[in-house]
């Protein structure tokens, strides 16, 4: 049996996909319930251009799957953006933001690690059920493969998980 099996809940929420203008590609989201801490890990290849950039925010919603609700709402996160495969083992500093984060095409092939705390958000948003995150690529960046994993600590470890994803 993994480490891991019991103590973090490992669930993939978007298959690489190419992001799309206009509100961009939105993973699947994360049940708050039993959540005790969550952690959001997007991967991305390489970009067309040094000029391209790509905007990832975190939205809480009362919407289950990817689909979007009247009352969705942009949440903070702490991020670290990861060093460049092959060259750079290190991640940045870890950086607070209130919305969203901009990767500039000089981003090429790199991660991002995006801390929630579950606690946090009902006094952000009051009917939250879920979190889930955005990505868009804006007009430009569009040859570039996203993934979005989570990475959540159960309320409740055990064997079998409760089910985090909707």
């Amino acid at each position: 049996m993994a480490r891991y099996a019991e103590k973090l809940h490992i669930v993939p929420l978007l298959a690489p996909a190419a992001s799309t203008a206009g509100g961009g590609v939105k993973s699947y989201a994360v049940r708050l319930a039993n959540s005790q801490w969550i952690s959001f890990l997007v991967n991305w290849g390489a970009m067309t251009s040094d000029d391209d950039s790509m905007v990832i925010s975190v939205e809480s919603t009362t919407a289950v799957g990817n689909s979007t609700a009247a009352g969705d709402t942009v949440i903070p996160f702490v991020y670290r953006l990861s060093g460049v495969p092959g060259t750079d083992d290190n991640w940045g500093d870890a950086t607070a933001t209130t919305s969203s984060v901009s990767v500039v095409g000089t981003g090429d092939n790199m991660a991002l690690l995006i801390d929630v705390d579950p606690a946090t958000i009902p006094a952000l948003d009051s009917d939250a059920l879920t979190i889930r995150v955005i990505v868009d690529g804006g007009d430009n960046a569009t040859n570039y493969a996203t993934s979005v994993t989570a990475l959540i600590e159960d309320r409740y470890p055990q064997a079998e998980h409760i089910s985090a994803s909707t």
